[in-house]
């Protein structure tokens, strides 16, 4: 394999490298506290109802930062097997 061929592939690696998500990028949102009493739902449903949406919202982000963080992840592996099959050729 030439030199120029193995600086490409470890430049294409290290560009990934900086680009990618990783799982540890993804923040878990804390899980709403539910109303333990009638009278607290009453006095405090709305307020109760907006921390509970606003917690499917952050879950919703922190999934899709998941799924982003697999794809980079997979990416990374196809990098990394396509430059082990170039080195092997």
């Amino acid at each position: 394999m030439s030199r120029l061929s193995v600086f490409t592939i470890l430049s294409l690696l290290a560009i990934s490298a900086r680009a990618e998500t990783l799982a540890m990028d993804c923040m878990l949102p804390l899980r709403p506290e539910l109303a333990t009493t009638p009278a607290l739902l009453n006095e405090y449903g709305d307020d109760i109802r907006a921390e509970f949406n606003a917690y499917f919202d952050e879950a919703q982000t922190y999934l899709n930062c998941l799924a982003a963080a697999s794809a980079s992840a997979q990416a990374e592996v196809r990098l990394v097997l396509d430059a082990y099959q170039e080195m092997f050729q």
